[in-house]
């Protein structure tokens, strides 16, 4: 009896542990009624309420960011092309307001309005800059700039990426409108005249971007402060180029 005891409890140990499941955070995210957006702070509270686990708020928080705020391609690629030509970049206009209001912008804009929410919600969060994506060479990393988040939950600091976490239909403009296109959907935006009805269907979080490992986070994020790679021995950035 006794031998039989311990084989079943070294083949429970050796079981993989379910992930957890966010499904509940998730549906509370894309059922908010409108009545309860009309300021970010309301948002939060509405978001928030009766939860406990700061888990969980950092949780609901992202799935609201992923449900119902598009990624704007053309201020992307605008950047991209733009940003080491001062001159030009000067008669750029892209300006996409306060995301809150027009739901649409770049990965600094998700990071940054993740950041006011998850304060709001009493976390203490942070932006995060660097580099990410595939195939980043010495050549071609400034076309990876990139922001995310990094949040403490119980004390520890965990990174959180809100773009990379969006999985299916993303982005509401592409990259080949035109600039006076895309000064016209921001303007519908400030207006009031959102796509609600579509409700981002084909759009889901995708949970490697939550509460992310750093040591697989690493293999495609890189900070500019290395304190934000969360390792215990940083990754110097040839050793990370030689990933890609």
């Amino acid at each position: 009896m006794k031998k039989w005891i311990i084989a079943l409890c070294l083949l429970l140990t050796a079981l993989p542990v379910a992930a957890k499941s966010y499904s509940r955070l998730d549906r509370k995210a894309q059922t908010v009624p409108t009545n309860q957006t009309e300021t970010l702070p309301q948002l939060v509270n509405y978001l928030t309420q009766g939860l406990t686990s700061e888990e969980d708020k950092a949780r609901v928080l992202l799935a609201w960011i992923v449900y119902n705020v598009d990624y704007d391609a053309y201020k992307s690629k605008e950047v991209i092309e733009h940003a080491y030509t001062p001159r030009a970049a000067r008669k750029l206009n892209l300006s996409t307001g306060d995301i809150f209001v027009t739901r649409i912008g770049v990965a600094e804009d998700f990071a940054e309005l993740y950041q006011r929410m998850a304060a709001m919600a009493g976390l203490d969060a942070m932006t995060v800059t660097g580099y990410a994506g595939r195939g980043v060479t010495t050549r071609n990393m400034e076309q990876y700039r990139h922001v995310w988040n990094v949040v403490k939950i119980d004390g520890k600091w965990e990174l959180v990426d809100p773009v990379w976490a969006m999985r299916g239909d993303t982005n509401a403009l592409q990259d080949a409108v035109s600039d006076r296109q895309h000064q016209r959907e921001i303007k519908k935006r400030e207006a009031g005249s959102r796509d609600a009805t579509r409700k981002r269907r084909n759009r889901n979080i995708d949970d490697r971007w939550f509460m992310s490992d750093p040591k697989d986070f690493i293999q495609t994020h890189y900070p500019d402060d290395s304190r934000f790679q969360l390792l215990t021995t940083p990754v110097r950035i040839g050793r990370w180029l030689n990933y890609q």
